[in-house]
């Protein structure tokens, strides 16, 4: 997991995650910056393996349910992460209340 933080930006919190789609879940590390919300991804490469989002780029976070075609029972251990233009991602954490909690106060959607 290789992050290249941007020169002054402050990591708030990070954990391991899972992204999660219907047919995946690729695990790596979430990490809250001042400045971006990155997944980072098990590869060595940054533009491949990672997403990045700029705080002012997310549109809205809520909580949220997975599964996958190998566990059709939904899980409520995730957040769902939705850009300004429409895209949604849905990452599962361990202790989601408290993640959610730090997310409010850094993003204002």
């Amino acid at each position: 997991m290789n992050v290249i933080l941007l020169e002054g930006e402050e990591i708030i919190k990070e954990g391991k995650c899972f992204n999660c789609s219907f047919f995946s879940n690729q695990p790596g590390k979430l990490i809250l910056t001042d400045r971006r919300l990155i997944f980072a991804g098990p590869g060595l490469d940054f533009e491949r393996d990672n997403l990045n989002f700029n705080l002012r780029d997310i549109k809205s976070f809520e909580k949220a349910s997975t599964f996958n075609v190998l566990r059709p029972i939904p899980l409520s251990n995730a957040i769902k992460i939705t850009t300004l233009e429409g895209e949604t991602y849905r990452f599962t954490v361990a202790d989601r209340d408290k993640w959610l909690n730090v997310l409010k106060w850094h993003i204002r959607p």
